[in-house]
């Protein structure tokens, strides 16, 4: 065995004294903040309240024209669209011009048609009558012609209110509302009674929400329902069921629950959120995030003496950002919010304001 040379020593001795160094890093842990005492953490406050708890049902639908302010305007006889003045979504005021369209070439015909026929039954009665007077025509012959002058007249009178033979004819808004659909198109010949477009008056827009029928057992109208957008719950608008529907849609196997729809800004077609009251009970509130979970389950940090003590607890109805909670809680109770999940049993806390 070859002697140990002294440079062996040396690196011998470099490895033991770093080894001690990174035992003794290992052992004192990291640095302590000067400032701060052991376990203390940063949180905000919230005090625990009795409230009146609401029990929802949560359905979700689309916003659509209630059927009693919808108006679907047809065409008065045959007519040729020249100008569209509206478009889909639009808003409109009563009395606002919506659509240009002048007569077909048949609607013109029998315009000039009804007007022949009076034109020839006066001529007509005037015959007759002057035979009546030489008695060369029985009563009954000038009761038929009187007859046939007023049909004419009444036919003539009618293609007049139907506009026939008046050229350019505008259509225009019966009240104030929004377009919602429009069913012709530019240069189109729309047949009589034909759909031209469908307005909703001012106020006239439902939240159809579908729900399972099991569910829908609970709901009645006149309970309260807070309607939001489906994609921005800060969109919202409070309302009242109006109508609960007992027929199951063939294909979702859902019933559609009503309920009119004022403010919020939600469109025509969008999708909507539903939360309905249904019931009713006193209990207890706190902010969602001061609930925490973990491995034991749901709980909050109650402070008090400016110490965090766990306080195991039972989750419930949730509403906007509060929980229902029960348990090891109490009415005016402080919990830790922001902070709660760096907290443990028994930790001093500084607290942030409340």
């Amino acid at each position: 065995m070859k002697p140990l040379r002294p440079w062996h020593w040396i690196l011998a001795a470099a490895l033991a004294l770093t080894l001690a160094l990174i035992g003794w890093r290992l052992l004192s842990g990291p640095p302590k903040d000067a400032d701060a005492p052991v376990g203390t953490a940063l949180v905000t406050l919230a005090t625990v309240e009795s409230a009146s708890i609401d029990e929802t049902v949560t359905a979700y639908g689309v916003v659509a024209g209630s059927p009693g302010a919808s108006r679907t305007l047809a065409a008065p006889r045959g007519v040729i669209v020249e100008r569209l003045l509206v478009a889909p979504g639009q808003t409109v005021r009563a009395g606002a011009p919506l659509i240009v369209f002048s007569n077909t070439p048949a609607s013109e015909l029998a315009a000039r048609q009804a007007e022949d026929a009076v034109n020839f039954a006066q001529q007509d009665l005037e015959r007759v009558q002057r035979l009546f007077d030489a008695h060369l025509a029985a009563s009954d012959q000038l009761n038929a012609a009187h007859k046939v002058l007023a049909d004419a007249q009444a036919t003539a009178a009618a293609q007049h209110q139907l506009g026939a033979g008046s050229g350019h004819q505008t259509l225009t808004a019966p009240f104030a509302g929004m377009v919602a659909t429009v069913s012709a198109t530019l240069g189109e010949h729309v047949a009589a009674d034909a759909s031209l477009m469908t307005l909703i008056a001012d106020g006239g827009l439902v939240a159809q929400l579908n729900i399972e029928p099991e569910k829908a057992r609970m709901v009645a109208p006149g309970q309260a329902v807070r309607l939001a957008s489906a994609f921005d719950n800060a969109r919202s608008t409070p309302s009242r069921v109006a109508l609960v529907g007992h027929l199951v849609d063939p294909v979702t196997r859902l019933i559609t629950v009503s309920a009119p729809i004022d403010g919020a800004g939600l469109p025509l077609g969008g999708s909507v959120r539903g939360d309905i009251a249904v019931a009713h009970h006193p209990g207890l509130r706190a902010p969602r995030a001061a609930l925490v979970y973990d491995e034991a389950g749901a709980h909050v940090f109650v402070i008090k003496a400016g110490k965090a003590h766990l306080a195991a607890v039972t989750p419930g109805v949730e509403s906007g950002g509060d929980i229902e909670i029960s348990g090891a809680v109490h009415a005016g109770d402080s919990v830790a919010v922001t902070g709660a999940y760096q907290l443990q049993d028994g930790w001093p806390v500084r607290t942030a304001g409340r």
